[in-house]
């Protein structure tokens, strides 16, 4: 057989071995993850549901502050993913929690492909994608489907190194756009996806670093990055009218980022060891395999050390300017790293560390900030293992799928208990609605108040009536109009734009330094902003109706009320 044939044969003989990889790895995330769907929507996913469903159109998404708090986030791609997500599915979980499962495949699948792209062997870049997959910091945050941003934009920044590396090696127009395009798409999905231009600006520098000849070309690359950047940075800045965040607060930018970054790695050991939520085996399984992979690192760099200072390295292992894991390990590092800057304004309003008392719900809400620091560290690992001595890279590959099996065991149980607490305490939210929907209709104005809300511990006291009921009604149309209180917090409501404050009333508009605070339109809806009256007036309760929580539903009890039987005060904002 002549050379060409032959190597036809190889590259025949990877491409099998990259599909059947990338087949298990599809169906051991999917395995995983699988007891997940049986779960049911939480915390920020009512408000999230009740925007794509009343938004209308994706495209107000694109031009408009879609936040309930102006000037703090810029997402439309992760939006506008929920929006279709929510035409096709409507409000079934079960699908919705598929399409999250699928999208982290997704993103095991495009880690492996970088792995790949870097010429990392199919067997050890399984391992580390999978290892990405199954680590329950990274499994947990898809459970949740008010992570979509993470899992969205970690998926583009991904999808941007293939690009890069492919255009590196076949520097062609079409892989230049393409790189340029999923990045774009990653800052559209998330503010970490800044570290996609980041990353191209990265790779194509080393790349004119180590290549004279296409030094002029890849350096055009890195401005065309750069480029992407701005426009981004600037078209968001027009939008939100800040090139900051409204999250800061009052703190200044300087000191909550300070605060944000030590909340972040204060936190990070807990969330990517995941030990405080490991059974008492897995825990002992995973320190002795953490013990015998140090140690086999430490024998590794002892070999190569003395072999440098001898000056008898093996041409085939002398890592080289142009050596593409060592753009790996730089990326890596800065995927685990930089979204500690970038995420420090969320994780110095609610991070926590890490416990075991916590339910599935509250870690898979609090892992999230490190779903992309988690990929940084599986790119690390696979451009570590392939660096191995072929002799040690098979007790490196044993070791990494010990690891896996108690990661694996892990998110499987942490899926289980997702399931099980999140239906738990979403029986509440539709009690809820089943109430609104068994009362009288009116065409007129529609008042309802909930008394003796008792909101679940990981709602956190962010979830309003007002969302759930306009979130999971099955008609919507039927209460598109109607004004939802409680006595428990409402920060915003969700109206149709055609919503104006005289329709509150006897609500009346929240006040900031004696102004009206403006009620932002976004597509087909309005975030209104109310604060309560100090007490409600005959009038008022005779055209209000009033649902009690009590034994396990909501009971209408605005014949009590009227009566003075029930006492009702509505929470009011804070005057800021």
């Amino acid at each position: 057989m002549n050379a060409p044939a032959v190597a036809m044969d190889s590259r025949l003989t990877q491409g099998r071995r990259g599909w059947i990889a990338a087949t298990l790895i599809a169906a051991i995330v999917l395995a995983i993850g699988w007891p997940g769907l049986a779960g049911d929507w939480g915390r920020d996913d009512y408000f999230q549901l009740a925007l794509a469903r009343m938004l209308g159109s994706p495209w107000p998404l694109f031009t408009s502050d879609h936040y309930p708090v102006p000037g703090s986030v810029f997402r439309p791609l992760g939006f506008a993913s929920m929006w279709l997500d929510t035409r096709l599915f409507g409000t079934d979980y079960a699908a919705h929690a598929l399409v999250d499962l699928v999208l982290h495949a997704g993103v095991a699948l495009a880690l492996f492909g970088v792995l790949c792209k870097a010429r990392i062997p199919t067997l050890l870049a399984a391992l580390a994608g999978l290892a990405f997959a199954l680590h329950p910091a990274a499994a947990s945050t898809a459970q949740w489907w008010s992570a979509r941003f993470d899992v969205l934009a970690t998926l583009f920044v991904l999808l941007t190194l293939q690009a890069a590396f492919a255009y590196r090696l076949h520097p062609r127009t079409r892989l230049l756009l393409l790189a340029l395009l999923a990045a774009f798409a990653a800052m559209t999905s998330k503010e970490i996806g800044l570290l996609a231009p980041a990353a191209l600006m990265l790779v194509w520098a080393r790349w004119a670093w180590c290549d004279r000849a296409s030094r002029a070309l890849a350096l055009r690359a890195c401005a065309a990055a750069f480029a992407c950047a701005f426009v981004f940075l600037i078209w968001r800045m027009a939008v939100l009218g800040t090139a900051s965040s409204h999250l800061l607060g009052d703190a200044s930018p300087l000191s909550a980022l300070l605060a944000g970054v030590t909340v972040w790695l204060r936190d990070a050991g807990g969330y990517l060891s995941w030990a405080a939520r490991l059974l008492p085996w897995q825990r002992a399984v995973l320190a002795c395999t953490m013990f015998a992979g140090l140690a086999l690192l430490a024998l590794e760099l002892r070999a190569r050390w003395r072999e440098r200072s001898r000056r008898t390295a093996p041409a085939a292992h002398v890592v080289g300017a142009a050596d593409p894991r060592i753009d790996l390990v730089v990326c890596g590092l800065l995927l685990l790293l930089v979204p500690a800057l970038l995420q420090a304004p969320v994780a110095r309003l609610n991070a926590q560390s890490l416990s075991a008392a916590y339910s599935a719900v509250e870690a898979a809400m609090q892992a999230r900030l490190y779903y992309l620091g988690s990929a940084g560290i599986a790119l690390v690992l696979g451009a570590a293992l392939a660096s191995m001595r072929p002799q040690r890279q098979w007790f490196a590959a044993g070791i990494v799928t010990i690891v896996l099996i108690v990661f694996g065991s892990a998110s499987w149980q942490a899926s289980r208990a997702f399931a099980q607490r999140s239906a738990q305490i979403a029986s509440m939210a539709h009690a809820a609605v089943a109430a609104v929907e068994a009362l009288p209709r009116s065409d007129a104005q529609c008042r309802i108040v909930f008394v003796g809300v008792e909101e679940a511990r990981e709602w956190g006291g962010f979830v309003a009536m007002d969302s759930i009921v306009k979130a999971l009604a099955k008609d919507r149309s039927q209460i598109a109009h109607c004004w939802i209180h409680a006595d428990a917090p409402t920060y915003f409501h969700l109206q149709d734009a055609a919503a104006m404050p005289a329709d509150a009333a006897p609500w009346m508009p929240l006040a900031v330094d004696g102004k009206p605070l403006p009620w932002p339109r976004v597509g087909a809806l309005r975030y209104a902003y109310l604060s309560a009256p100090t007490q409600l007036d005959a009038h008022t309760l005779a055209t209000t109706q009033f649902l009690r929580w009590q034994d396990g539903r909501f009971v209408d009890v605005s014949a009590q009320v009227i009566a003075g039987r029930v006492k009702v005060q509505p929470w009011s904002m804070p005057t800021p």
